[in-house]
C-alpha cells in the first residue's frame, strides 16, 4: 500500500555537500486512503455510541440519537469504501489486494495488519448500518438518514431485506458486543500513522508517537465532526446530544493540534539535513499554505466544538447562537475535514529521506 520511498542525492560541481533532490511524488490516492480509513473509525464510534445512548433513553424523546447513529454508520461505510477504492486505484496488480488473505500473510507488517483492520471495520459497519436502517422497527422511523431504504425500495428489494434483517437481528447484548468489536477496530485505524512512523530514514515520519497520535486524533475528529455536521444540516437543529458530540470533536481537534505542534517543533530543531529540508518545505515552500490550512482547520474545529457544542450541551438558549449553530458547525467541521486531509498531504509531499545515496 505504501509507495516507493527511494531518493538520491548527487555531488554537483561546486557543491561541498550533497545536493538534495526532491522526494518522489506520491499521488493523492495515498493521503486520501490514510485519511478516510480513520474517518470511517470516527463515524463508527459516533454511530455505535449514539445507538447505545438511544437504546437506553426514552424511545419517545426528541433527541437526535437515532439520526446521529444512522449517519455515523453511513460515514463509516462510505469512509471505509473510499479508503479501499483509493488503495485499489494506486495498485498495479489489483487482484492481489482483492485476494489479500492469500497474499498478505506477514502479520508483522503494518500493511497487513491495517488491511485486516480496514476490511473488518467495513464489514462491522455494514452490518451495524443494516440493523439501523432496515427491519420493521426502522420502517416506522423518519429522517434523511434513512435514504438507503429508498434506494433499496427502487430496486424492489425492500420487503425482502426488511424481513431478512428482522430474522437475523441479534439481541441487544450481541449487538453491543458487535459495537465493542467495531470500536476496537475503529481505534485500530491508528495503524495509518504507524505505516509512516516505521520509516526510519524519513525524520518527518519517524516519530512513533507523534505521527500515529496525530493521524488518529485528527481523523477521529473529522469522522465525528462530519457525522455531527451532516446530522445538523438535515435536521436544522443542534440539541444537547449533538452538542456533546461537537464538544468531543473540539477536544480531539485541540489535542491533535497540540500533537502536531509538538512534532513540528521537533522537526524544526532537528540537526538532520532531511529534517531541515522538510522544515523549510513546510514553512517557506509551496507547502506552507497547506501547513497553515492544517493549523486553521484544527483550531477552528476546536473553537466551534467547544463554544457552539458547549452551549448546546448545557442548553443555553441564546437566540443568536441558536440561529448560528447549524451553519457554524457545518462550516467549521467542514474546514476541519479539509485541514485533516491536508495534514496527510503535506506530510507525504514534504518528506525527505536521510541517509541518501551519494553518487560521486
Amino acid at each position: 500500500m505504501s509507495p516507493d520511498l527511494t531518493q538520491a542525492a548527487v555531488l554537483a560541481p561546486g557543491f561541498a555537500e550533497p545536493y538534495w533532490l526532491p522526494a518522489d511524488y506520491w499521488d493523492l490516492s495515498i493521503p486520501v486512503y490514510l485519511f478516510l480509513a480513520v474517518v470511517a473509525g470516527g463515524g463508527f464510534l459516533t454511530g455505535a455510541s449514539a445507538s447505545l445512548l438511544g437504546s437506553r433513553t426514552d424511545a419517545d424523546a426528541d433527541g437526535l440519537e437515532g439520526e446521529l447513529a444512522r449517519w455515523g454508520f453511513l460515514v463509516a461505510v462510505v469512509g471505509a469504501a473510499g479508503a479501499g477504492l483509493a488503495v485499489l486505484s494506486h495498485l498495479a496488480v489489483i487482484h492481489r489486494a482483492l485476494l489479500f488473505p492469500i497474499y498478505l500473510t506477514n502479520f508483522g507488517s503494518w500493511i497487513t495488519i491495517g488491511t485486516w483492520i480496514l476490511v473488518l471495520l467495513a464489514v462491522v459497519a455494514v452490518l451495524s448500518l443494516a440493523f439501523e436502517v432496515f427491519g420493521e422497527e426502522a420502517a416506522d422511523q423518519d429522517g434523511a438518514s434513512l435514504f438507503p431504504r429508498t434506494i433499496v425500495a427502487k430496486l424492489g428489494l425492500l420487503e425482502t431485506i426488511d424481513s431478512l434483517v428482522d430474522r437475523v437481528r441479534p439481541s441487544e447484548t450481541v449487538l453491543t458486543g458487535l459495537y465493542v468489536v467495531g470500536g476496537v477496530l475503529a481505534l485500530g485505524t491508528v495503524y495509518t500513522g504507524f505505516e509512516l512512523a516505521i520509516v526510519e530514514t524519513v525524520p518527518l515520519w519517524n516519530m512513533p508517537v507523534v505521527v500515529p497520535a496525530a493521524f488518529l486524533l485528527t481523523g477521529l475528529a473529522s469522522g465525528v465532526g462530519l457525522t455531527v455536521a451532516v446530522t445538523a444540516l438535515f435536521e436544522r437543529e443542534v440539541d444537547s446530544v449533538l452538542g456533546g458530540y461537537a464538544v468531543v470533536t473540539g477536544l480531539c481537534s485541540g489535542i491533535g493540534l497540540a500533537v502536531v505542534w509538538y512534532g513540528w517543533t521537533g522537526i524544526a530543531t532537528s540537526d538532520a539535513p532531511a529534517a531541515a529540508a522538510s522544515s523549510v518545505a513546510l514553512s517557506e515552500g509551496s507547502l506552507a499554505v497547506g501547513s497553515w490550512l492544517v493549523v486553521v482547520g484544527l483550531a477552528v474545529g476546536l473553537l466551534a466544538g467547544l463554544v457552539v457544542g458547549g452551549a448546546a450541551l448545557v442548553d443555553r438558549r441564546v437566540p443568536a447562537l441558536e440561529r448560528a449553530a447549524v451553519p457554524a458547525l457545518v462550516g467549521s467541521f467542514g474546514l476541519l475535514v479539509v485541514g485533516s486531509l491536508a495534514l496527510r498531504i503535506v506530510l507525504l509531499l514534504a518528506a525527505q529521506q536521510d541517509p541518501v545515496v551519494v553518487v560521486g
